[in-house]
C-alpha cells in the first residue's frame, strides 16, 4: 500500500495554511473536529453528520466508537477487512497497517504494538474501539495529535477529537478512477486447493509447487496442470526456475545455496558449485562464488560451463549483448560493460551501471546519472540527481537538487517538466519506469503525489495502474474485503474471490483463498486462474 493523498478542502476548516511551492499547488495543515455524543448515533465530523447505525456508548469510563466509521470519516480511501471467526480487523490507512485484534485486545500500528486503553469490543456486529487509544493510532500514521487533542465533556456527554493533516490544495481535484461492476467466475488452470502450501508462475509455461507439512515436497508442472517433475521430500530445499528450460535445485546444509540444475523433467544435467545463480538471459547465466574478501562473479553457459571467468568484483546479467560488470575489488565502482565474450567494450569508469534498455544504459557518476549507448557514448550526460529507465522512448529524471521533476527523450532533451518546487522533495519511486511517486519535504509525510508521463494523477489511479500485468490489475473490493481483477477503465473483470491475488504472467496468476476453522485458525488454498483477456 502506498502514501494516501488528500484533495482540497474547504477553507472555513483550515486553521494555519502553510505553503510550500510557489505557483504550484501548496501543501496545507488542517485541523478537523470529531464530535461524538455518547448514548446516540450522532457522529459529526466538522459539524458535518457522519452515516452511523449503531450508538455510541460508555464502557469503564471509555468512550467507545465504532471502528470502521472512525476510519472513514478520517479517510475516506481507508480499507476495513474484518475476519468475524477471529475477531480481528485489519485496516489500512494509505502505507499504514492498523491490526485489531479483540481477544487479545491487542492494537498493532506498522506492526508495532501499542499501549491498549480500556478493551476492544464487538457490539451488535460491530468493532469498537475505546477512544482514547485513537491518539496514539493517528499519531503513529502521520496525523499531528497531542495529550490535549481529546476532550471529554461530562455534563454534555460528549467527546471533542482534533486531527491535524497535510493536504494538497488544487483547484480542481484529480479524476479518481472507481472499480464497478462484479467481475465474472474465474476460470483455473488449478482449483484452489490445500495440497500445496506455495505456488510459483516461474515463466515460459512453468509451475512450481512445494508443501512444507511434507519435508517440502517440491514439483514442477506445466500449463495444462501436468506434473513434469516430483522431488521426493527432503531431497530440496526449494527449486528456482533459471530460464531455457533449466531449474536450479537448492539444498539445505545450515545455508541456502544451489546445489545442481535440472531440466524440466527433473534429471539432472550438472552441478552447481557456486554461491548464487541467476537466470540465464542471452544463453548466460550470472553465476557468484564466495572468496576471503567478498565475492567473485562469472557467467556460464546452458550446460553449466564457465563461458566468462569469476573475476569480477560485481556484475549483472546481460541484455542486449551487454552486461555490466565491476573491475574493483569490493564491487564497488569501476563499472563498464563486456560482451557475451568476456570482451571489455566499454571501459570501467562509472560509480554503478544497469543492464541496457530501450538501447540505453542508466549510469552513475560523480557528476550525477544518466544514459550511454553501446559505443559507450554519454548520449544523456550524467547530470540528475535521480533517473528512471526508458519505457517506450522516455524516462523520469529529477534534478540535482531535487527540486524539479522532467520527462526526458533519449536524446537528454526536455519533453516536459512536471513539477517545480521551492524546497528539495525526500522520495521518489519509479513502479515500471512508467508511473512516478513523489512525496513532499520531510516534514510534510503522507502528502504523496503521483504522476504518470504526461500529468499528475490521483492515488487511486495509480494504485490501479501500477499493479497492471497483461492488462489487468488485482484490486480490493472494499465490501467483501477479496481480491479481484480490473481492467485499465476500472472494470471488474475477474470476480473478487481471493484473500491473495498476484499479477499475471504468461497468462497466469496465483491466487490464495483463506477458509477459517472453528478453533480461530485458518487453512490456506492456493490455486492459479487463467487471464481471461488472453484467448
Amino acid at each position: 500500500m502506498k502514501k494516501g493523498i488528500c484533495i482540497l478542502l474547504s477553507s472555513a476548516m483550515l486553521m494555519g495554511t502553510v505553503p510550500v511551492y510557489g505557483n504550484t499547488p501548496v501543501v496545507e495543515q488542517v485541523t478537523h473536529t470529531y464530535r461524538a455524543e455518547v448514548g446516540t448515533k450522532n457522529f459529526y465530523k466538522d459539524d458535518v453528520l457522519q452515516t452511523l447505525d449503531t450508538e455510541i456508548y460508555l464502557k469503564d469510563g471509555y468512550v467507545m466508537l465504532p471502528v470502521r466509521t472512525f476510519f472513514t470519516a478520517v479517510d475516506e480511501n481507508a480499507q476495513i477487512i474484518w475476519d468475524r471467526e477471529k475477531q480481528v480487523a485489519t485496516v489500512w490507512m494509505g502505507e499504514y497497517r492498523i491490526l485489531l485484534d479483540v481477544p487479545k485486545n491487542k492494537i498493532q500500528v506498522a506492526y508495532g504494538n501499542i499501549n491498549v486503553s480500556g478493551k476492544l469490543e464487538v457490539k451488535e456486529g460491530r468493532l469498537f474501539v475505546p477512544l482514547r487509544n485513537w491518539q496514539e493510532i493517528l499519531t503513529r500514521c502521520n496525523y499531528e495529535m497531542d495529550e490535549n487533542s481529546i476532550v471529554w465533556d461530562s455534563e454534555k456527554g460528549e467527546a471533542i477529537v482534533k486531527v491535524s493533516e497535510y493536504v494538497i490544495n488544487r483547484e480542481q481535484e484529480l479524476v479518481k478512477t472507481e472499480i464497478t461492476g462484479k467481475g465474472e467466475t474465474p476460470v483455473y488452470l488449478v482449483e484452489p486447493t490445500e495440497a500445496y502450501d506455495f505456488i510459483w508462475n516461474a515463466g515460459d509455461g512453468y509451475f512450481i509447487a512445494e508443501n512444507y507439512s511434507d519435508e517440502n515436497d517440491q514439483k514442477i508442472f506445466d500449463s495444462t496442470g501436468k506434473v513434469l517433475a516430483t522431488f521426493a521430500p527432503g531431497t530440496a530445499h526449494h527449486v528456482g526456475y533459471l530460464g531455457e528450460n533449466r531449474f536450479c535445485v537448492y539444498e539445505y546444509e545450515g545455508k541456502e545455496r544451489p546445489a545442481y540444475v535440472v531440466d524440466a523433467k527433473g534429471n539432472k544435467l550438472f552441478s552447481a558449485d557456486y554461491d548464487q545463480i541467476w537466470s540465464y538471459a542471452e544463453g548466460l547465466a550470472l553465476v557468484r562464488e564466495k572468496t576471503e574478501n567478498g565475492y567473485r562473479y562469472g557467467y556460464i553457459d546452458t550446460e553449466g560451463n564457465l563461458q566468462i571467468p569469476m573475476k569480477y568484483g560485481s556484475a549483472r546479467s546481460f541484455s542486449e549483448g551487454l552486461a555490466p560488470v565491476s573491475m574493483s575489488e569490493s564491487g564497488i565502482g569501476q563499472y563498464g560493460f563486456i560482451d557475451t565474450k568476456g570482451n571489455v567494450v566499454i571501459e570501467p569508469k562509472y560509480r554503478s551501471a544497469d543492464p541496457f534498455r530501450e538501447g540505453l544504459a542508466h549510469v552513475q557518476a560523480i557528476s550525477g546519472e544518466g544514459f550511454i549507448n553501446h559505443q559507450g557514448e554519454e548520449v544523456v550526460p550524467p547530470q540528475y540527481g535521480f533517473v528512471s529507465n526508458f519505457q517506450n522512448g522516455t524516462a523520469f529524471a529529477v534534478t540535482k537538487d531535487q527540486k524539479q521533476i522532467l520527462v526526458i527523450d533519449k536524446t537528454g532533451k526536455e519533453v516536459r517538466k512536471l513539477l517545480e518546487s521551492t524546497d528539495a522533495l525526500s522520495y521518489f519511486y519509479f513502479p515500471e519506469s512508467d508511473l512516478m511517486e513523489v512525496d513532499y519535504p520531510q516534514g510534510y509525510q503522507g502528502t504523496g503525489r503521483y504522476y504518470d508521463k504526461n500529468e499528475e494523477i490521483s492515488r487511486e489511479t495509480y494504485e490501479l495502474r501500477s499493479g497492471f500485468s497483461e492488462g489487468l490489475s488485482a484490486v480490493l473490493d472494499k465490501e467483501t474485503g477479496k481480491y479481484g481483477y480490473a481492467d485499465e477503465q476500472g472494470n471488474m473483470v475477474v470476480s473478487p474471490l481471493f484473500d491473495e491475488a498476484e499479477r499475471f504472467s504468461n497468462g497466469y496468476a496465483v491466487v490464495k483463498q483463506m477458509i477459517p476453522n472453528e478453533n480461530g485458525t485458518r487453512n490456506v488454498k492456493v490455486g492459479v486462474i487463467k487471464n481471461p483477456l488472453m484467448k
